[in-house]
């Protein structure tokens, strides 16, 4: 019998809570301009949007999670939790009913988030574009970056200057997550032959791209407030070359980013 618990570590709620408050703080920008029962659909719909997200990637990296002893602890089917039949089930219902909400919002904002499930299906499910060099980046870069930020904006049915240059930045710094993370699966990805980005171009370009995309997702969101605090993003830099541990530099960048987003976001709201 399948357990509620494993359902609901399928969705990875805590990994996704970021990508849920992406959405929500796109939507909380355009308060003013839509209703609230059409904020609150559109966040319902992003939020079973990144639980799908989830739920079809846990369907299709058991071969590389069942390899990694701490992937395979966030993956129930991976560990026999959940067969694949039901993650394949769950992810399903999990669609269409973001699909059903969703058509509630206006057009432009509904074609993105069909977009996006797209993409997200095809990241992780056959041709399984994480899997291949460059569209691995590309892909996530999108799905699971620019595009939910866009789709919340959209729920006015137009993007702002402002908005525009954000949601750049925020696929920008997808693109530095997603080697991130594969950085971080780079033993158990291999051993599954797997040709994601940093395997095919190894993990010292990998590591330079993450601080260059990095930087440049910085200065990108914060050229909305002033053209000259681009340059405080080139001292991100600082700790390459000074021996700071790679995962304090992570952390510095992280913290950078959410805060260029929150002072950039706020002066639309």
């Amino acid at each position: 019998m399948t357990s509620i618990s494993a359902v609901v570590r399928n969705l990875r709620p805590l990994e996704g809570r970021a990508y849920i408050a992406l959405i929500g703080f796109a939507l909380l920008m355009n308060w003013g301009s839509a209703e609230v029962y059409e904020l609150v659909t559109a966040f319902l719909a992003g939020v079973l949007f990144v639980w799908y997200a989830f739920s079809i990637n846990n369907c299709f990296d058991v071969d590389t999670d069942s390899k990694n002893p701490v992937k395979v602890k966030k993956n129930p089917i991976a560990s026999g939790e959940l067969s694949f039949r039901e993650g394949l089930a769950i992810s399903a219902l999990l669609a269409v009913t973001g699909l059903g909400l969703a058509l509630t919002t206006n057009g432009t904002a509904f074609a993105v988030y069909v977009a996006m499930l797209i993409l997200a299906t095809l990241y992780s499910a056959p041709p399984r574009l994480k899997a291949r060099p460059i569209v691995d980046v590309l892909s996530h870069g999108l799905f699971f970056g620019g595009l939910p930020f866009i789709y919340g904006a959209l729920i006015d049915g137009s993007l702002s200057e402002a908005e525009i240059l954000i949601a750049t930045g925020i696929t920008l710094y997808s693109f530095a997550l997603e080697l991130r993370n594969h950085l971080s699966d780079y033993e158990s990805d291999l051993r599954a032959g797997l040709r994601t980005t940093p395997i095919v171009i190894g993990k010292g370009r990998s590591e330079l791209l993450v601080e260059v995309f990095s930087v440049l997702a910085i200065a990108v969101t914060l050229y909305t407030l002033k053209p000259h605090l681009i340059i405080a993003s080139s001292l991100m830099f600082a700790g390459r070359g000074l021996g700071i541990n790679q995962r304090t530099v992570y952390r510095i960048f992280d913290m950078a980013m959410v805060g260029a987003v929150l002072a950039a976001g706020g002066t639309a709201l």
